[in-house]
């Protein structure tokens, strides 16, 4: 559902954001994205993307304006396309999440409505994604499993010039942390290698990388 949204002007603030770029680069490429004439579910993305930016570059206080600026957009976008609304609600759970650290609340929330979309919609890749992340992040007595994410996201492989830019570039990187912490450095690193052939830059892609370099030394 997402390759519909891949515009050059998306795809261009998508890039500098990723890429970790100085925000007098980022800003200008955001606020024109921002005051164009984008849905409001466009915006609650922008602002998702923006405000993780923000929280990766110690600018807490700004990330936490525009995760204000997510809700608001997410209040008011058009709710008529459910897998639209999952998505945008998962993403603003999960910038809850990572920029005010609320892990319990933010991030049990995010789960559930990752459970939920991926039984409505287990076809939908953004969905799939989403769901490998969560089996790496939570813990295995609460039901994670690397394996597992491995498994789900494996068959997105073969249909990867259907998806957006964005799912591609999360489904490698996806992959790359489940190996790595599953042993499989050599398989981690070829999964590493292809999300940065598309984005390089992005600080959480950045350590694991630097941790793969101390495993295969």
């Amino acid at each position: 559902s997402l390759k519909a949204f891949d515009t050059k002007e998306w795809l261009e603030l998508e890039e500098v954001i990723k890429c970790n770029k100085e925000r007098n680069i980022v800003d200008p490429f955001y606020y024109s994205f921002i005051e164009s004439d984008v849905t409001d579910f466009e915006k609650a993305r922008a602002e998702y993307l923006y405000g993780r930016y923000l929280a990766d570059n110690d600018y807490e206080d700004e990330a936490k304006k525009h995760l204000e600026y997510n809700k608001k957009y997410l209040d008011a976008m058009d709710k008529s396309n459910e897998i639209l609304n999952l998505i945008a609600r998962i993403d603003y759970s999960s910038a809850k999440t990572y920029i005010s650290k609320d892990y319990l609340g933010s991030g049990l929330e995010n789960s559930n409505l990752t459970k939920e979309a991926i039984k409505k919609y287990p076809d939908e890749a953004y969905f799939i994604i989403t769901n490998g992340w969560r089996l790496i992040y939570t813990p295995q007595i609460a039901g994670g499993s690397n394996k597992n994410a491995i498994k789900g996201l494996e068959h997105l492989l073969k249909e990867i010039d259907g998806l957006s830019i964005s799912n591609r570039y999360s489904l490698y990187g996806a992959l790359a942390t489940a190996h790595f912490n599953r042993k499989n450095y050599k398989e981690s690193r070829e999964y590493l290698s292809l999300a940065f052939d598309i984005y390089y830059g992005e600080p959480p892609l950045l350590e694991l990388e630097r941790d793969l370099e101390k495993k295969l030394k």
